[in-house]
């Protein structure tokens, strides 16, 4: 049974539903505890961190980053930290300023290689202080008639914005290390996303010897070999001592999975807990 799921974007990154409603949606299934892991934002958490309270829900400090190792890109997920710190809301703001830079770059190759599109088009989806998801671009596309269904916006992902994709530019401005250091200055623990997705096996060790605290290992992957997956990093993470988290990705109606089809159980949600230096109170600073 999923008790928490731990990996939810909302309209404050690239997701479709608002953060309040997604606690309202996640009461429904009957989830008990859930992660608003946004891309470098803590916006939705900031916003609805008190109605989880009223809902009885335990709504753990998350974001998602995007990192990178020797100009490869890697996924961060972090919990638990202290969402108000300083020195993470000014890292953060630095990111979605850099990132922005290189959001503007893919729409001009894009623009180049044929597809109809402004960055304002774009920009108008982003929320306030937020950065470039692929969703949104994948709806400026939708909007202007380049793409109809789910393959065919999984084949344009392939083929443009994969790391090698035509239209691919890689941010290079927050190192894995630097982020794992951020996370854990912060009081927090630091968690490599979906691991099943990096195929370069090289990558993947080098990521292992940065300091990470857990893998996400309860994954939803999409297709057949999600078993496979999921019992590999769950014994790659207790051979190597690390915490094991889990959950969806889920993007709202950007994306096929449902909230609550993957996540962990209460006993490893309260080890993830532990581990934890941050003692948050749930209030912003005055």
């Amino acid at each position: 049974m999923v008790y928490a799921d731990l990996h939810i974007h909302t309209l404050a990154s690239d997701g479709s539903t608002p953060p309040a409603e997604t606690l309202e949606q996640a009461k429904r299934i009957g989830l008990k505890a859930l992660s608003l892991t946004d891309h470098e934002s803590v916006a939705g958490y900031c916003q609805v961190y008190k109605y989880a309270r009223e809902l009885n829900l335990e709504l753990l400090p998350g974001l998602e980053m995007v990192t990178s190792i020797g100009g490869q890109e890697i996924h961060l997920l972090g919990y638990g930290f202290d969402p108000f710190a300083p020195a993470l809301i000014a890292a953060l703001e630095t990111i979605c300023q850099e990132r922005e830079l290189i959001s503007r770059r893919i729409i001009q190759r894009l623009q180049s290689l044929g597809f109809n599109i402004s960055w304002e088009q774009v920009r108008a989806l982003i929320p306030p202080g937020g950065v470039m998801g692929k969703n949104h671009l994948l709806q400026v596309l939708r909007h202007n008639g380049y793409i109809a269904g789910q393959e065919e916006a999984v084949e344009f992902l392939r083929r443009y914005l994969a790391p090698g994709g035509l239209a691919y530019i890689p941010y290079e401005g927050n190192p894995l290390p630097r982020a794992i250091e951020l996370i854990h200055n912060t009081g927090g623990i630091a968690v490599l996303a979906h691991p099943g997705l990096i195929r370069d096996t090289r990558l993947l060790a080098a990521a292992l010897e940065k300091g990470i605290d857990g893998l996400e290992v309860f994954y939803y992957y999409l297709g057949s070999n999600r078993r496979e997956f999921i019992q590999y990093f769950y014994h790659l993470a207790r051979e190597r001592h690390l915490l094991m988290t889990g959950g969806t990705d889920f993007h709202g109606l950007y994306a096929p999975v449902k909230m609550g089809a993957a996540g962990i159980t209460a006993g490893m949600l309260a080890r993830l807990k532990n581990h934890l230096t941050n003692v948050f109170t749930e209030e912003a600073p005055i």
